[in-house]
């Protein structure tokens, strides 16, 4: 049996993305991997003699190429090339599989382009949907009956992935600028109106087994004689006990570390000790916006603005660099707040290694979704446009240009010259080592 796994590619819809602009450049250099599929992977029984990944970003997909079964995931703003992809393959009679966040919120919508659909997590349901599929009675739907126990985490099979690594993270050429990702928890109790976290994941955390992730990670340095690793969860910071154990152990692996974490560890400065003395050399954190008004629109109660300078001095203290995100578009933005965001963002300027901007978006299956569709401000439901760079509700204290030409203005301006070399120096190391330290 043959299966192919597929992650759609992002094809641009509008002018300003076709533009070349520095920003998506930058960002298609910068290309993390998610773990659905290497996970997924991992779950696969017996009587499969070849499972394949296929990025289309790094890969064009061969349709005349034999396979028996296709997985595809989805995510809202590529579903409408996923159902196109799930379309080729169904007109050669090959069954077709769905899952992913918008297949969970709108299943009834992506039943109606594949032969099968996962609701919610794939881990417990995937041998099954195989089982079937090999005795021909492959099921319409496929629901997860819980939250998986992450207790019984499988490693993912990352090296399903090699083929699209870089050899030297730095470089412009296609690929991941890095496959050594590893996951720490799932779900999240903040339960922010715009993130579909919780609505997938649950609300509260679930953990791996700590030292099962070490041997993970030690595992896959030996075999890929690494140093440079990233841990995916949306906040490493969820509970601190762990974490602090998590750090402990981290810091014997020898290791150049990246993360993702919420605004309120400023509050605890030997925990930021912590993580640099354990090889941290850079986080992501969600700061959405300057305007606590505007972040209380949005049920992200875990922010505080009056924090943000304390965190940003604290990482430079320890020599982390910042990779902030900032969404455009709240319920508290006017006009003002993208030269606003530009002053703070250039205050912190030497610490900060990269900037994700997005414009609010209201995902299916979201309280924000809901919210903005009662209050008949979406503006349409064009799901290619929903990829975080395109205005899709009617703001509150501005209008729908302001909001797309203040968004486009920041990515403009802001100063990405210097990206790779941050990232690298963010690393303490040259491309060359952090490929052949082991």
């Amino acid at each position: 049996m043959k299966i192919k796994l597929i992650y759609p590619k992002q094809v641009s819809i509008n002018s300003f993305e076709e533009s070349g602009a520095s920003y998506f450049e930058m960002r298609r250099g910068i290309w993390y991997p998610l773990l659905t599929f290497p996970v997924l992977a991992a779950y696969t029984p017996p009587g499969v003699e070849d499972i394949r990944i296929i990025d289309e970003e790094f890969e064009a997909i061969d349709f005349d190429d034999p396979v028996d079964l296709v997985g595809i995931t989805v995510m809202t703003f590529l579903a409408h090339r996923a159902y196109e992809i799930a379309g080729r393959f169904r007109e050669r009679g090959v069954k077709v599989v769905l899952g992913g966040m918008h297949v969970s919120a709108l299943p009834e919508e992506a039943i109606q382009h594949a032969d099968a659909i996962v609701i919610g997590e794939g881990e417990e349901v995937w041998p099954n949907l195989i089982q079937d599929f090999l005795k021909n009675e492959l099921k319409p739907v496929y629901k997860a009956p819980h939250l998986f126990d992450t207790q019984k985490y499988r490693p993912a099979r990352l090296d399903l992935l090699e083929k699209y690594s870089k050899a030297d993270p730095s470089s412009q050429q296609k690929g991941y600028t890095s496959i050594a990702i590893f996951e720490v928890s799932r779900g999240c109790p903040y339960d922010c109106d715009f993130c579909a976290v919780t609505q997938f994941y649950g609300k509260n955390y679930r953990f791996r087994d700590i030292d099962r992730l070490i041997q993970d990670v030690r595992n896959f340095k030996l075999k890929f004689k690494t140093r440079l690793i990233g841990f995916v969860d949306d906040n490493l910071y969820g509970n601190k006990t762990y974490f602090k154990e998590l750090l402990q152990k981290v810091s014997k692996l020898n290791v150049f570390w990246s993360g993702q974490i919420s605004v309120n560890v400023a509050q605890n400065p030997d925990i930021v000790k912590m993580m640099a003395d354990s090889g941290c050399r850079g986080m992501f954190v969600g700061f959405e916006s300057l305007s606590q008004e505007s972040l209380n629109s949005v049920n992200k109660k875990i922010n505080r603005v009056d924090q943000y300078h304390r965190l940003m001095e604290l990482f430079a203290k320890h020599n982390i660099m910042l990779f902030p995100s900032i969404m455009f578009g709240l319920d508290g933005d006017g006009p003002g707040i993208f030269e606003e965001t530009m002053k703070f963002l250039n205050t912190y300027s030497s610490i900060i290694a990269y900037a994700s901007f997005a414009i609010l978006t209201p995902l299916p299956g979201t309280r924000l979704f809901q919210r903005m569709k009662a209050e008949n401000r979406i503006l349409h439901y064009d799901w290619r446009y929903y990829n975080f760079n395109n205005v899709l509700i009617k703001p509150a204290l501005m209008s729908p240009e302001e909001l797309q030409n203040g968004f486009e203005w920041i990515i403009r301006n802001f100063d990405y010259k210097k990206i790779f070399s941050r990232i690298i120096g963010m690393m303490g190391t040259t491309p060359g080592q952090i490929s052949s330290i082991s």
